[in-house]
């Protein structure tokens, strides 16, 4: 069959269809147009990259060992993202995921220091940035899974509520009750202490850095997660609705400046199992 350069939009039913049927180049194709989304889901949910790539690889081996059993009652992407929350939900605790908002708060608030970093310039950088995308990964792993996971969905994902019901396995109601708990948990912590969130706050992301090292939460050689592969992050949805302007900008400074994409070797393991005789693709 036709092969088409953006997998990203391909005719994922009907590559679903040919790779369920034994075309290894289907299958192939399916995994570039979801291994990225996959693994930023997983990485979000879990905290580490070590634990989203495990997790990331079992989800994907799951969707193309059942795609025979996709029978289009959904949309493809919804069809995956059911199996990825339902997974992401029950797989053991990453090694990130002891945080909660009282010892993020007394971490933040003892942390803060007065004075400038003695660190050149682009280590400051650095370990600023580094900094960031641990507070904010911290935030999120702060919620318990189920409010964290309906987050995700919701305003990472950007479903609608019947979409992101449907893939929670829960009533439409159900979903908007917990997105809405998790959103006013976000914004109570934010508002008042976040600089990303409002620039005047005072808990500033280059004034945490030191304290942050000297307690062993991030160490210059391992700035794991801004070693992470990165795209475009997608464009942000216009809301018309005023009453919500914090939420969503909330959701901004989670979602970062960039989405996560999936590591080379995540990518290179998947296509060796694929060309391997130990997967079988169709399994209904």
């Amino acid at each position: 069959m036709a092969r088409t350069e953006d997998t990203k939009h391909a005719d994922l039913p009907a590559l679903a269809q040919a790779a369920a049927a034994g075309d290894k180049a289907a299958a192939q194709d399916i995994l570039s147009a979801l291994e990225d989304d996959v693994y930023g889901l997983a990485l979000r949910m879990l905290g580490h990259p070590a634990d989203a790539e495990d997790a990331a690889q079992e989800i994907l081996v799951v969707v193309l060992t059942h795609l025979g059993s996709f029978r289009g009652e959904s949309s493809f992407r919804t069809w995956v993202w059911r199996i990825a929350a339902h997974h992401l939900s029950r797989v053991r605790k990453g090694r990130r995921e002891t945080i909660t908002f009282d010892v993020l708060d007394e971490r933040l608030t003892t942390g803060f220091r007065d004075e400038d970093s003695e660190r050149p310039n682009p280590e400051a950088d650095a370990l600023t940035h580094e900094l960031r995308l641990r507070c904010t990964e911290a935030m999120l792993l702060s919620l318990d899974r189920e409010h964290r996971i309906a987050y995700l969905v919701g305003d990472i994902l950007h479903l609608s509520s019947d979409e992101a019901a449907e893939v929670l396995e829960v009533e439409a109601a159900t979903f908007r009750k917990r997105l809405s708990r998790a959103r006013e948990r976000l914004y109570d912590f934010m508002r008042d202490r976040c600089s990303v969130y409002r620039i005047g706050n005072p808990c500033r992301c280059e004034r945490q850095f030191e304290s942050a090292i000297d307690r062993g939460l991030i160490a210059p050689e391992n700035l794991y997660l801004s070693k992470q592969r990165t795209g475009a992050a997608p464009p942000a949805l216009g809301r018309a609705a005023a009453e919500v302007t914090d939420l969503m900008r909330v959701a901004e400074v989670i979602r970062g400046p960039a989405s996560y994409l999936a590591p080379a070797k995540l990518t290179e393991a998947l296509r060796q199992l694929l060309s391997s005789q130990r997967l079988e693709l169709l399994r209904s």
